[in-house]
């Protein structure tokens, strides 16, 4: 009986380590417009990032696909001003954006500027089960979505982005319509 049941709690715990790697596939399960997109960044993006910022960048590679393809976070419309997590100082940074880049708070399937967004995303990520991403990577990883972010979404990078982002949408609603609808609902696309 005692070995039935610890056979039972290996099968159990090796099907949840398996499960992530599954889903790293494509995320199928639950699919996102981000999910279509490249799950690298160009040579040339990476290396222009301080050394800080692309270790931050090859942490989201390794611990995030644990769970979903990197294409998630990487083609994602979040937007969080990199000025650290001091609340007050992300809301300045985002009405400076909104002077300077006002297209950015044009179109929230696109752009999803936000206060915290990022941050609250690896939060609920790290408390998954299975999830083996220490709060230390959390934090680089935090800091490499908050500098690219703004980087490669906004400023004189916001019309490829807005191209791209838009190119994926288009893709997603006619690969799944039903789910897109569904997306689009919720106003989670």
């Amino acid at each position: 009986m005692k070995r039935s049941m610890t056979l039972a709690a290996l099968t159990v715990a090796l099907g949840l380590c398996a499960a992530p790697s599954a889903l790293a596939k494509g995320s199928a399960g639950d699919p996102y417009p981000a999910d279509l997109g490249p799950a690298t960044l160009p040579d040339s993006v990476v290396k222009s990032y301080p050394e800080k910022i692309q270790a931050g960048y090859k942490l989201l590679l390794s611990r995030c696909s644990q769970c979903h393809t990197a294409s998630r976070p990487l083609n994602s419309r979040f937007v969080e001003p990199p000025v650290g997590a001091d609340e007050a100082k992300q809301k300045a940074a985002l009405a400076e954006l909104k002077k300077t880049d006002p297209e950015v708070f044009s179109n929230p399937a696109i752009w999803e500027p936000g206060v915290k967004i990022w941050m609250r995303y690896i939060k609920r990520m790290m408390n998954k089960p299975g999830c083996d991403i220490a709060h230390s990577e959390g934090a680089h990883i935090w800091e490499f979505l908050t500098y690219d972010s703004v980087h490669r979404k906004t400023g004189a990078n916001a019309k490829a982005w807005q191209d791209a982002r838009q190119k994926l949408l288009d893709q997603f609603k006619a690969q799944n319509p039903k789910r897109y609808e569904t997306l689009k609902a919720a106003a989670d696309l």
